[in-house]
């Protein structure tokens, strides 16, 4: 099962960075990396969720507050009883879902399809196995790059291009990074139409 040790433990190898007793980056910034990698990870395949929410009666209004680490919400079908379930288009501001077209609520469950951004803990993940390398790799795209910006700025012992060469190991890295994202991603938000998603091409 993923968890933070485990991509930790990647990215450290792709950072050449596995000598405990002299670390280069410590666990805590490891950590803020793969969060960063995690959030762009999310943008390009986000976790898909349905949720069941209730509708107030006579209202058209939807409260999502619930729906946390929310990035983009597909589909809104009321009622859920008997099938096909209704579709409904809809607009949202801050945690307020409304819909649109005149449809109210009847204080009956309404069914949300949304995404969410993935997560990494210390006992479970979102993340498929399948993508565990590129979670690492985008860490340490992220962790290079802060090294680069530090470097800058402070005195080191790496020599007077230590910060050239952080950086273009970043950008090489980077380049990885999205360009495994690009072949992987099931999510297109330019493509996203109120109320329901067009399938990429």
């Amino acid at each position: 099962m993923t968890t933070i040790t485990t991509i930790r433990t990647l990215v450290r190898r792709d950072l050449k960075d596995e000598d405990s007793a002299n670390y280069r980056w410590v666990d805590a910034e490891i950590d803020r990396a793969v969060d960063k990698a995690v959030l762009e990870y999310s943008e390009y395949c986000p976790l898909q969720v349905r949720s069941t929410l209730a509708t107030v009666d006579s209202d058209n209004t939807v409260d999502i507050s619930t729906l946390t680490d929310r990035i983009d919400i597909l589909r809104v079908e009321h009622p859920v009883i008997g099938q096909p379930y209704q579709s409904h288009r809809f607009s949202v501001w801050a945690d307020v879902l409304t819909f649109l077209d005149g449809y109210y609520g009847d204080a009956g469950n309404c069914y949300v399809y949304w995404l969410k951004k993935h997560s990494i803990g210390a006992s479970s993940s979102t993340v498929p196995a399948a993508h565990e390398h590129i979670i690492a790799l985008g860490a340490a795209a992220f962790a290079i790059s802060s090294q680069a910006e530090y470097s800058v700025n402070t005195a080191n012992t790496g020599g007077r291009t230590v910060n050239k060469d952080y950086s273009f190991w970043a950008k090489a890295t980077f380049t990885q990074f999205y360009a495994a994202l690009d072949r992987i991603k099931s999510y297109n938000p330019k493509k996203l139409k109120t109320g329901g998603l067009v399938p990429e091409e």
